[in-house]
């Protein structure tokens, strides 16, 4: 009878333990998508939702992590408005989550890199760590750097050193007009066109530079033409985006200004459908992007913008949402752990592998990826047609030209401070 005791004992404590393992092994890893998906600005924060969860996606699709955890977005909406960003911070912790992703303005993500400051050295049994999928001011990693932010795009000054570097080639510019939005982000683009003319396209004069409010708020860009047109401009530079941009662009393409566009994000799929391909082809419009739709290089990517066509009906445009789900799910199996100091540590130094034999780098002294980067411009016989709600554009991009990771590897201020190893 006591043998019959002890073996219901043990049969039991096996149960229990083989279902707290399943539990354990079934525990959903969630990340917190802080954006806009609503306003304005929407359209760009619910692209960048459809990214992250396709990259999602195909990494549960492999297994998962950790022995075959599934990671979930969770949707946070700030509506891009900075009291709702602080309120989602806080929502996240109250929720348990320990990583978050943000990128769809640099103010936002400043209140977010301060406010997980304060909360992970106050709470650091509760600690947060954050991905910056876009929000490229260079002071987030440098003066501003932190151990709990992680950009995973390239920043301002990457972003303006290459597209300066590719217009210094081209013999027809001789004026450049600058027009950016006045915040944070806006003001970085200024400065970095202001240094790297100097640098590489000295040759190149600024003939204006106006900063606009920002976020679909001018309507009226008729000031801006004249002034491009007075100058004489040959080329407008400009770091714009979302319904500042494709305006902007309309309004210089209707004016039947002849000059060329180099931009930050004129590949955003909701900005392209909203300039159009004739407004595109009219002002040879280039983009600074780490990757685009006619470049076949890699096979991951290829797979990635068709999956993303055969599903959403559009275009792939930023590979950096892929690169980030990719480098988080790498950094958990690596750390073995979803710890978020662990996560963190295991993230510095970690590699991926890049477009033409070139490395993607999360570098260790400030938390910035390094990575190629390619200038590439609309170009209406390109193979692969831009599409929209499953309908295709009579334009892609083509590349102009690549700039390699070590290119891109900037000198960093950053002297970050690091809490103990777990």
């Amino acid at each position: 009878m006591k043998f019959k005791t002890f073996y219901t004992y043990l049969l039991s404590f096996v149960l229990v333990s083989s279902f707290a393992f399943s539990v354990q092994a079934a525990e959903l890893i969630r990340i917190g998508h802080i954006d806009p998906f609503s306003g304005p600005i929407a359209a760009v924060g619910l692209e960048g939702q459809d990214n992250y969860k396709l990259a999602i996606e195909r990494v549960n699709a492999r297994g998962g992590v950790l022995g075959g955890r599934m990671i979930e977005l969770v949707p946070l909406d700030n509506a891009m408005k900075a009291e709702k960003t602080t309120q989602q911070v806080k929502k996240a912790v109250d929720l348990g989550i320990s990583f978050i992703t943000q990128g769809i303005g640099s103010s936002h993500a400043l209140n977010i890199i301060k406010n997980l400051n304060k909360h992970n050295k106050r709470n650091p049994d509760q600690a947060v760590v954050f991905f910056n999928h876009s929000a490229v001011t260079p002071a987030f990693t440098n003066d501003m750097c932190s151990f709990w932010h992680f950009r995973t795009d390239a920043d301002v000054d990457m972003k303006i050193s290459a597209l300066v570097t590719q217009l210094g080639k081209n013999p027809k510019i001789k004026k450049l007009y600058m027009l950016n939005q006045n915040y944070v982000y806006g003001k970085a683009v200024q400065s970095a066109v202001h240094r790297y003319l100097k640098e590489r396209a000295s040759h190149v004069k600024l003939v204006g530079d106006d900063l606009m409010i920002p976020f679909g708020k001018v309507q009226d860009f008729t000031p801006y033409v004249a002034k491009i047109a007075s100058a004489k401009a040959d080329a407008v530079i400009t770091g714009n985006w979302g319904p500042d941009f494709a305006r902007f662009v309309k309004a210089v393409a209707g004016a039947g200004l002849d000059v060329d566009f180099y931009s930050i994000y004129a590949g955003i799929p909701t900005s392209l459908n909203a300039y159009g391909e004739e407004a595109g082809i009219k002002l040879n419009i280039k983009q600074i992007s780490e990757a685009h739709m006619n470049d076949e290089d890699r096979q991951e990517v290829i797979d990635f913008a068709a999956a993303n066509l055969k599903k959403y009906g559009r275009t792939w445009y930023a590979d950096r949402y892929r690169l980030t789900i990719e480098l988080f799910a790498a950094a958990l199996n690596k750390a073995g752990t979803d710890d978020p100091v662990a996560v963190a540590y295991a993230l510095e130094g970690l590699t991926l592998p890049g477009p033409h034999g070139d490395k993607i780098v999360m570098r260790a002294d400030n938390h910035q990826i390094a990575m190629p980067m390619v200038v590439s411009e609309i170009d209406p016989n390109a193979s692969v047609k831009f599409f929209y709600n499953n309908e295709p554009f009579g334009i892609g991009w083509k590349t102009a030209g690549w700039v390699s990771s070590a290119e891109n590897t900037l000198p960093t201020t950053c002297q970050m401070q690091r809490p103990p190893k777990p």
